[in-house]
């Protein structure tokens, strides 16, 4: 896996570097963010709770990953900014499944039984109209 950076920028308004990434992975298969995000901490000697994968794009039939990734000045900052389902994304797997068997799950609203469409004749006798 070989990691290139294609664009970088500050944004002193959100205190991150936006970092545009095009990862080459031959002969296998998309790499988890995790990993990337691990990766981009080492090479920009920021913490890993401060550095988030937002975007990953592979085309159809290439080797290639586009990714858009976040590195804040500090942790605090980056828990105010990105939003919880990007943290939950950037999450090992292991601990995504745990999060994910912690949910419970949505209980079905008891279904309520559809009208029965009423012959002309009883809604004639109930006095109804058309």
């Amino acid at each position: 896996m070989e990691i290139k950076i294609a664009a970088e920028s500050y944004n002193p308004l959100l205190k991150r570097k936006e970092i545009f990434v095009t990862i080459s992975h031959q002969s296998a298969a998309t790499p988890d963010r995790f990993g990337i995000r691990k990766q981009l901490a080492a090479r920009y000697n920021s913490r890993l709770e401060a550095t988030y994968i937002t975007k990953m794009k592979t085309k159809t039939g290439t080797n290639e990953t586009i990714c858009e990734a976040h590195i804040y000045d500090s942790p605090e900052w980056a828990d105010r900014v990105e939003p919880k389902y990007i943290k939950d994304r950037n999450l090992p797997a292991e601990e995504r499944k745990v999060l994910a068997k912690a949910k419970k799950p949505l209980e079905k609203a008891e279904k309520v039984p559809p009208q029965v469409a009423k012959p002309a004749e009883v809604r004639k006798a109930a006095g109804e109209k058309k």
